[in-house]
């Protein structure tokens, strides 16, 4: 059973998936395994049929509460120095590890639910996550396996590279890129990212399409406008919002928009198309079956997000992504790009160009989808659960340590 919360009188076999609610990538990838992991349970020899699959937002456990998403969003103005933070030289040679300092400290509910429960294994899916939990497990001096799961195609330096037991790399660059920061070759598994279940289900395209009333004679362009939180789409949208005039100027294409919860901006697009007879749109809020609708799609206009590409990539939709990378956005849009599974474009001059060119030789989209299938996994969730649970019961004691520096060599990729 999946749980939000942890019980911490309960007497059940338990694994934790923890996260950190900065964005939506993190809480989704978590929640994708924390499925595998249910799916798993009675079927695997370390995880007993009653297990209990507790899904945590490491922030709730945290003495000092904060606004994740609020946090995350500050970055939005300060992309030169999130930038920085993620690429340049220093972030790869001064590591930090474990968190032990800390960490006790910051987060002892969480520490105090490790000690009580014993679980069999944690996985994380955000550098506070990860460090939280490898400073319990040295702590309690447990033998679970901590994994390390991030959820972009470029690892940053502050996940704790030496002391966690697993890295689920996103590609075979991420292995790489770990190499100079001291993660043992044998403590890494290129799983991809975890994504929720449905890419590789067999789909009706004229139903699927039938079903969002979109046309079935017309290329069909989805337009990822937003999501959970919409503070990251607004550089984004403004690069959009340029274009959105021109759409009746792709007679073979159809935009469907998708606004996430956001009302405001889905009626003004509606108003706004509505008011100009521009036909070739549909706009939507919130949908379930976003899986069916992607796959049904033919391209996809979207940011670099690490979730939203990998998504993409398993769904087998070329991606045109929008907006200067910053980041791990740079990391995603170097992938992507680099396999010939994306193009992007910076400027709305040059996202009209993009669909200029593919709306003239729409056979550039099967280029795009070849190139992304040397990316696409869409079993990394069952794949870095299995890799996780076949450690349980190999691991000895962890080493204390108060705090804890180290060099690394120049990262493998340096912007």
């Amino acid at each position: 059973m999946i749980t939000a919360t942890c019980d911490e009188t309960s007497n059940r076999p338990l694994v934790i998936i923890t996260y950190a609610s900065v964005g939506s990538g993190h809480r989704s990838a978590a929640q994708a395994t924390a499925q595998a992991l249910e799916d798993l349970c009675g079927k695997h020899p370390a995880l007993p049929k009653n297990t209990e699959i507790a899904v945590l937002d490491i922030l709730d456990y945290g003495y000092i509460k904060f606004d994740g998403d609020k946090t995350a969003n500050v970055t939005v103005s300060f992309n030169w120095l999130y930038d920085i933070t993620w690429h340049r030289t220093f972030t790869g040679r001064l590591l930090w590890g474990g968190g032990s300092a800390w960490s006790p400290f910051m987060f002892a509910p969480f520490t105090k639910i490790v000690r009580k429960r014993k679980p069999i294994a944690i996985l994380a899916t955000h550098i506070v996550a990860a460090n939280a939990s490898v400073a319990a497990k040295m702590v309690t001096g447990q033998t679970f396996p901590v994994t390390c799961i991030p959820t972009d195609y470029g690892a940053e330096g502050l996940w704790p590279h030496l002391d966690c037991d697993l890295f689920c790399a996103a590609d075979e660059t991420m292995v790489k890129e770990l190499a100079p920061r001291k993660v043992p070759e044998s403590h890494i598994k290129v799983t991809g990212i975890p994504v929720r279940k449905g890419f590789t289900d067999p789909i009706d395209r004229a139903e699927v399409l039938k079903q969002f009333g979109l046309p079935q004679d017309k290329m069909i362009v989805m337009v990822m406008a937003g999501a959970r939180h919409s503070q990251p789409y607004i550089p984004f949208r403004e690069i959009v919002n340029k274009v959105v005039p021109l759409l009746s100027e792709f007679p073979n294409m159809h935009f469907a928009f998708l606004a996430g919860a956001d009302e405001e901006y889905a009626n003004g697009l509606k108003g706004f198309f509505d008011e100009r007879n521009i036909a070739n749109v549909s706009v939507y809020n919130y949908i379930e079956r976003i899986p069916q609708l992607m796959e049904a799609s033919d391209m996809i206009v979207a940011k670099s997000g690490g979730l939203a590409t990998t998504e993409c990539l398993c769904a087998r939709l070329p991606l045109v992504l929008v907006g200067k990378s910053y980041g791990q956005e740079r990391a995603n849009t170097y992938t992507v790009t680099k396999a010939g599974a994306a193009v992007t474009a910076e400027t709305a001059e040059e996202l009209v160009e993009r669909l200029q060119q593919i709306h003239e030789n729409p056979a550039q989209l099967q280029t795009m989808l070849s190139g992304g299938e040397s990316l696409r996994r869409p079993n990394a969730a069952h794949d870095a659960a299995v890799a996780t649970l076949d450690l349980v019961g190999t691991l000895g004691t962890p080493k204390k340590h108060l705090l804890k520096f180290y060099w690394g060599n120049k990262p493998y990729r340096v912007r």
